[in-house]
C-alpha cells in the first residue's frame, strides 16, 4: 500500500489503474482491491477514473502535530470568525467520512472534535452535506449507496433537500448532531474551483434564524479572498 501512495503522490492529475499497475510492475487485478480500500478510507481519491492522494495522510500529519497541507489558508478561519462572530470550523471529506481539521470559537464539544480529528457522518452534518452536494453526481451516488441501513433516513432527508442546497450553496444541521447546536455550511474551494472541503458556522438554537445571513456572509468572504489575490 505504501508503494501505491508513493506512486500517486507526485502526480497532481492522478494515475489510472493501468498506469499505476505499470509503475508498480503488478497486474491490475492484484492492486484493484487495495486501491478500492484506500479510496474508501480516504488515502486515495478517484476523479475521472484517475487515482490521486487523498486527505487521510493530511489528517495523520495533523494528529502527529506536523505541518499541515497547503490547500487550507490558515488565516481564513480567524477572518471569518471575526466577521460572523460565532464558532467556525473547517471540515474535509476523508473517504466516506467528514473530519474537522480546524476550529475557532467557544463550543467545547466541537473544539474537541476538531482537535482530535475524529470521523463524522457525511450524511447528517452540515459540512458533510454541502460536500456531498458539491461532488460530481457519480461520486455522490457512490457515497450515498455506501450508507448503512441506520444512515438511510439521513440519506433520504439529504436527497429531499438537495435541490435547495445546490440552489443556495448552503446546507444546514438543525440540531440533529447536538440538540442545542444549529449550523450552516458552505463549500470551501481553491481558486481553480476544485472542492477542498466545507466551512461551517455554529449558533445556539435561540439564534438559528440568523444562519442564512451568516452562511451568505461566509460565501461573500470566501469569494473576496480570491479577488484580493488578483494583480
Amino acid at each position: 500500500m505504501a508503494a501505491i501512495l508513493e506512486s500517486v503522490a507526485p502526480v497532481r492529475q492522478g494515475l489510472t489503474l493501468a498506469a499505476l499497475a505499470e509503475r508498480l510492475g503488478a497486474p491490475k487485478s492484484s492492486i484493484h482491491e487495495l486501491v478500492n480500500g484506500l479510496v474508501a478510507t480516504g488515502y486515495l481519491v478517484e476523479r475521472d477514473h484517475r487515482f490521486g492522494l487523498g486527505p487521510a495522510p493530511f489528517v495523520l500529519s495533523l494528529n502527529g502535530n506536523r505541518v499541515a497541507a497547503q490547500d487550507i489558508d490558515r488565516d481564513l478561519l480567524p477572518r471569518i470568525h471575526a466577521e460572523v462572530e460565532c464558532s467556525v470550523m473547517i471540515g474535509i471529506q476523508v473517504g466516506m467520512s467528514l473530519v474537522y481539521i480546524d476550529q475557532i470559537g467557544d463550543e467545547p464539544a466541537l473544539e474537541f472534535a476538531a482537535r482530535n480529528h475524529s470521523r463524522r457522518s457525511l450524511y447528517s452534518t452540515a459540512s458533510g452535506r454541502i460536500i456531498l452536494a458539491s461532488l460530481p453526481a457519480r461520486e455522490m451516488d457512490a457515497l450515498l449507496h455506501s450508507a448503512t441501513p441506520a444512515e438511510q433516513p439521513e440519506v433520504d432527508r439529504f436527497l429531499s433537500e438537495l435541490p435547495e442546497i445546490r440552489a443556495t450553496g448552503l446546507a444546514y444541521n438543525p440540531g440533529r448532531t447536538v440538540p442545542t447546536v444549529f449550523s450552516v455550511a458552505t463549500a470551501l474551494r481553491r481558486s481553480d474551483g476544485e472542492l477542498v472541503g466545507a466551512v461551517c458556522a455554529i449558533r445556539p438554537e435561540s439564534l438559528r434564524d440568523d444562519l442564512p445571513r451568516i452562511g451568505s456572509r461566509i460565501q461573500e468572504l470566501l469569494a473576496e479572498r480570491f479577488v484580493a489575490r488578483l494583480p
